[in-house]
Formats: structure tokens, C-alpha cells, sequence
């Protein structure tokens, strides 16, 4: 019996090596929590865990010959705290693989081609310029409303890195009724992407060296009961970072194509690294909104916060920031923290937040 018993676990085992001889299997993933006090002007205090991104996700690639290869991915949401899985909002966790999801082709001399569901050019241009990506003080609660998104029904192209110089572009048809982010849209119909039709988004990037820059360009279009919605988007960004410290501004424009409605948007960033494994942050968001019969109701966001990196997959951090709206402003803080300590304070109000976590990569 204990004979059989061996004999079906190595044939087990043999199929197991066999499959990832033929085809690269690798699980990854991302655990970011953190415990966060909020603070808004009506008194609804708040306080809880959040998961600021945390993710699991399985990707490979096989081999075709000829500098083609065949590759995927699977990805999702963790919400640490709940337990729940799916999306970013923890009051709709259904889907298995709600985080980039695709299947497509790699080719070593031109790029990589992907059909599924993946963030799209216009967001990855400056996603990584965010000094405080996945916390509280993530500049997505004032800018890129609508448009730093992650797309269903996509087909995109990212090119090789030539001389420091890439493109990326992407195409993605209709939605299914929901918006491709979850954060609300804010001042009525600005930047919202509920019932797209259609959109693309195009980018081109530098890196080379210390030096960083980038242009974005995202066009939405909604269903004729929705043309208000239809909005456009186009960003510039640079960066310099050198061992001891890091410098990033970006500016956005966002546009509502037929009527009122626009907005203006900047960011400012630096880190100082005090030592290898210390770094100071600081960043400065602004956003100016127009909408037909109001007035005042833009934002202002400032934050601080400090980084100590335990490893090379393990950081410990904490932060403070304040969202300070226009009296006619209704942005929130907690883009991207999948936690219900995350509340709506209301028109005009300026909420403060506390925040301390780790982040571990694997």
C-alpha cells in the first residue's frame, strides 16, 4: 500500500515538473496593510485596517521559437483585514481576477501585444512617479479621476525600450455598465466612465539615466443617453532621482467634451534618503474643477511620510496627509485602501488621516 502510495506521489511530482519545464509558472503578490486614523471636520471620526493594492497573481510564459513567446497572467485583489478578495471595493468582492488579467504574445525584437483586462498607457505613465502609490495619501484622490484605470475588454501594444525611449498603447471597448475604476466620480459628471462605449489611451515614455519623462494622452466615449460623460485626457510628467534624493511633477488636464466641466491638476514630490534603508516623503496635489453653475470646488492635498526598508521586499511606513477641499469641493481621501474606516465627510470638508504599515513583496 505504502509502495502504491510512493508511486502516485511521484507521478504527481513528474507531471508538476514536467509542466513547469514546458511552460514558466511563477505565483507573486503584494501584502500592503496598514492601520489608519482618519479625521474629518463633522466629528465621524474614524479608524480601522486597510489593504492599500494587496494582490496575488500567477503569471507564465512558454517558449514558441523564432523570439516569440506565448504569455499570461492571472491577478486579484486581497483585501487583508476582511478576508474578502476581488475588487478594490470591499462592498463587491465577486471576481476571481479583477487585477491586470491577459493573455498575448511577447516578441524579442518589437514588444508585447496583450488581449484582457489591464491598467491602462494613460495610468502607467505615472504611476510610478506617486511617492505615496497605494496609501492614503495616494494622489488619485485628486487626480486621474476616471482616467487612471484599469480597462476591461482591452487590446494593447508596449513596445521595446529603445535608447530609453517606449510607447504604449491600448484600445478598450465596452465596459458592461461599470466603470473600469470604482472611485466615484466627483461635482456631478466629471471623469466618469459608467456605461462606456469606447476609449483608447496612448503614452510615450523616457528613462534613462536619472532622468524621467512622459506624455499621455486618453480619450472615453459614452452611449448617446450619456454624451455629457464623454470626457479626454492628456498628462505630462517628469522626474530626477540620484542615490540621495528623487524629484517628480506632473500635470493633467481633463476635459468633458460636450459641456461644462474641466479640470486642472498638478502634483509635486521628493524623497530624501537619509540612509540606504531611511527616506523622507513629501508631495503637494492641487486640482482646480470647473463645472456649469458652481464655483470653488477644487482641492488641495498635502502629505508627509517616512520609509524604513527592513529588506528588499519588506518596508515599514507611516504617513500623514490632509485633503483640504473648496467650499463646494467633495473629494476623498483613500483611493486605493480597501478599508471602511474610508468615509465621505461631505461638500467642502477637509479630512486628515494617520497611517502607519508594511509593505512585503513576493
Amino acid at each position: 500500500m505504502n509502495m502504491n502510495k510512493s508511486l502516485i506521489a511521484l507521478a504527481v511530482a513528474s507531471v508538476f515538473a514536467s509542466s513547469a519545464a514546458i511552460a514558466d509558472v511563477s505565483i507573486y503578490g503584494q501584502a500592503n496593510v496598514s492601520y489608519d486614523v482618519i479625521q474629518n471636520d463633522t466629528g465621524r471620526d474614524s479608524q480601522g485596517v486597510a489593504s492599500n493594492g494587496s494582490r496575488i497573481g500567477f503569471k507564465g510564459s512558454e517558449d514558441l521559437g523564432g523570439g516569440l513567446s506565448a504569455i499570461w497572467q492571472i491577478e486579484n485583489q486581497i483585501a487583508i483585514g476582511s478576508g474578502l478578495g476581488g475588487t478594490e471595493n470591499p462592498g463587491s468582492q465577486t471576481q476571481i481576477a479583477f487585477r491586470d488579467t491577459f493573455a498575448g504574445l511577447k516578441f524579442d525584437q518589437a514588444g508585447t501585444v496583450r488581449l484582457g483586462r489591464f491598467d491602462t498607457p494613460y495610468k502607467l505613465a505615472t504611476r510610478g512617479m506617486d511617492m505615496f502609490h497605494n496609501t492614503l495619501a495616494d494622489n488619485r484622490s485628486l487626480m486621474g479621476i476616471g482616467h487612471d484605470v484599469r480597462a476591461s475588454n482591452s487590446v494593447g501594444f508596449n513596445s521595446l525600450n529603445y535608447a530609453g525611449f517606449s510607447v504604449a498603447a491600448s484600445y478598450f471597448g465596452d465596459q458592461g455598465g461599470t466603470a473600469p475604476g470604482f472611485n466615484t466620480p466627483v461635482n456631478g459628471t466629471l471623469n466618469s466612465l459608467i456605461n462606456t462605449n469606447e476609449g483608447y489611451s496612448i503614452a510615450g515614455m523616457y528613462n534613462a539615466g536619472p532622468f524621467y519623462g512622459t506624455a499621455a494622452y486618453q480619450s472615453v466615449s459614452n452611449g448617446l443617453s450619456y454624451t455629457n460623460l464623454s470626457t479626454d485626457a492628456w498628462k505630462i510628467g517628469g522626474g530626477y532621482s540620484m542615490d540621495a534624493f528623487a524629484l517628480n511633477a506632473v500635470y493633467e488636464r481633463i476635459s468633458n467634451r460636450h459641456g461644462s466641466g474641466n479640470s486642472n491638476a498638478w502634483y509635486l514630490s521628493g524623497k530624501y534618503n537619509m540612509t540606504t534603508n531611511d527616506a523622507l516623503k513629501l508631495a503637494y496635489t492641487d486640482v482646480n474643477h470647473s463645472v456649469s453653475g458652481g464655483s470653488n470646488s477644487g482641492a488641495k492635498q498635502y502629505s508627509v511620510g517616512y520609509d524604513h526598508k527592513m529588506t528588499n521586499r519588506t518596508t515599514l511606513y507611516a504617513l500623514y496627509t490632509k485633503l483640504d477641499n473648496d467650499n463646494n469641493g467633495n473629494y476623498l481621501l483613500g483611493w486605493n485602501s480597501a478599508s471602511t474606516s474610508v468615509s465621505n465627510p461631505g461638500i467642502g470638508q477637509s479630512p486628515s488621516a494617520f497611517s502607519v504599515g508594511m509593505k512585503h513583496s513576493f
